[in-house]
């Protein structure tokens, strides 16, 4: 007993250490972030990752906002709202830019890490709806600058963490206007619940 109380002790100050030394900057490679996502999604207490999380939003890739998410819910569920929607719109403007269209299922999948932020938006379909509209209308919102191919290499062709690429950057502007219009047409149906 007295071996799985230290055992368990460790590991608590494991996860507290984790939270105070979240590198700042995160790594910019989307292959080092990748690796250090477990360690973020596990770590406690929440306080220090919710900050580190919104501080470094516009360089991680969506798992992270999708982890943000999840540790807002039971403190500010408007916040938490917004999180998500932040987290798919650009997890799904990324994958757009992949060569390979298979990795908007990765997005999909990652969202569900946030399971519970997705059930309370649609158990209150008007504060998603808000909530989205106040994510669309974020200057900030698809000027993050982690690689696409965090999710890129998610897709079918994607073999052993590597990307099969992205579209060209005279694309994007089409997969950005694409997202905004159905979004938009998305969160303002809900926001009329």
């Amino acid at each position: 007993m007295k071996s799985f109380l230290l055992s368990a002790l460790a590991a608590c100050i494991a996860t507290t250490a984790l939270a105070a030394d979240l590198p700042t900057p995160p790594p910019s490679d989307w292959l080092k972030q990748a690796e250090l996502f477990g360690a973020v999604a596990a770590a406690k207490p929440d306080e220090p990752v919710i900050a580190w999380e919104r501080d470094n939003q516009a360089l991680l890739s969506s798992g992270f906002l999708f982890d943000l998410s999840r540790r807002l819910l039971p403190r500010d569920p408007d916040q938490a709202l917004e999180w998500y929607a932040i987290a798919l719109i650009r997890g799904h403007y990324d994958a757009g830019r992949c060569l390979d269209d298979t990795a908007r299922r990765a997005v999909s999948r990652l969202s569900g890490m946030a399971e519970e932020v997705a059930r309370y938006g649609h158990t209150h379909p008007h504060d998603f709806g808000a909530a989205g509209l106040r994510a669309l209308a974020r200057p900030d919102l698809l000027t993050h600058t982690i690689s696409p191919d965090w999710v890129c290499a998610q897709g079918l062709s994607g073999m052993g963490a590597r990307s099969a690429g992205t579209t060209p950057p005279s694309a994007w502007p089409a997969v950005e206007q694409r997202l905004r219009r159905d979004y938009t047409k998305q969160f303002e149906a809900m926001a009329k619940r």
